[in-house]
């Protein structure tokens, strides 16, 4: 792959707005989750489709503000929903590694056969490092899952996409309290609550060393890739 290149604090949406150019494009957000990333991309200009396999997130997704140009379906992201060469964009924000890791490359695989010629496939992946990730660590640790997917993507040339560019920034994460924390880490996946009930006062103590104080908020900053491909025309 390309060299990395550091960039500053941001987040996701800053840095797609510096990547790729959305407005009137197709764009497709796999692993949407309640769609608050799915609705930045379609301020952008974009007809975005929010695709997810949780129905429960696609209800949260569907009933919140802000849903102009967005669609949200059921699916997988190893057979997506779409004709051949019918999108303009595909994007993955932090859901890569949440596909079993013997899928990753037929995810990818579809994202290639989805895209336009001279479309853009964009991955935003966490980092296994940072202090938000050594707060989760206990209660998730998900090095593994995380290195698979950087692997699957080394193997996108055989799929049909090339590689453009890697960037990495910081994107801090702010919580006004370990209780806030606490929740939406539970809202994420049900069987974080049992891991919580099982072990609280062991996590609350490694986020409370991990995080640092600004304004009143808990703030923990997770490293984060991103990996822009391209089908080629």
């Amino acid at each position: 792959m390309t060299g990395t290149r550091q960039v500053r604090v941001a987040n996701g949406t800053d840095i797609v707005k510096e990547l790729l150019e959305l407005d009137g494009r197709r764009v497709v957000d796999v692993g949407c989750g309640e769609g608050r990333f799915t609705r930045a991309l379609a301020t952008q200009g974009a007809e975005v489709f929010g695709i997810d396999i949780n129905d429960a997130a696609l209800a949260a997704a569907s009933a919140a503000p802000g849903g102009e140009n967005v669609t949200y379906l059921l699916g997988r992201a190893e057979d997506l929903p779409f004709e051949d060469a019918s999108i303009d964009v595909v994007v993955y924000s932090n859901s890569l590694h949440h596909i079993d890791a013997d899928n990753m490359a037929q995810a990818l695989g579809e994202a290639a056969r989805v895209l336009k010629p001279e479309g853009k496939l964009c991955v935003i992946e966490p980092l296994a490092e940072g202090s938000y990730f050594e707060a989760m660590r206990l209660v998730k640790d998900e090095t593994d899952v995380r290195a698979k997917a950087y692997e699957a993507l080394s193997k996108a040339p055989a799929l049909g996409l090339e590689h453009e560019t890697e960037l990495r920034y910081d994107e801090p994460r702010r919580f006004e309290s370990y209780e806030v924390f606490r929740q939406r880490q539970q809202a994420i996946a049900e069987d974080r609550r049992a891991v919580f009930d099982a072990h609280n006062d062991e996590i609350r103590a490694n986020f409370l060393a991990n995080a640092r104080q600004e304004a009143g908020e808990f703030v923990l900053d997770q490293p984060t890739r991103v990996n822009l491909l391209r089908k080629p025309g």
